[in-house]
């Protein structure tokens, strides 16, 4: 299992980032997402036999856009 973090500082509110983190945690070989209190930032585990960790980056990159759309 490995993990990853992302800045999100560019979603304001907190009801978009827990959009985003119910949307990431349906892909297969999420494991745990977690919001970072206070810093802008999600926490992903993620299995990497199954998922590649540019494929989360590419994920979470059109999901924070298709909230501001």
């Amino acid at each position: 299992m490995s993990i990853i973090q992302f800045s999100l500082n560019e979603v304001a509110c907190s009801g978009c980032i827990g959009n985003i983190k119910r949307k990431i945690k349906r892909y297969q070989g999420i494991e745990k997402v977690k919001v970072l209190a206070g810093s802008g930032k999600i926490e992903i585990n993620f299995n990497e036999a199954i998922i590649e960790s540019e494929e989360i980056n590419c994920t979470i990159h059109k999901l924070t856009r298709r909230i501001f759309d």
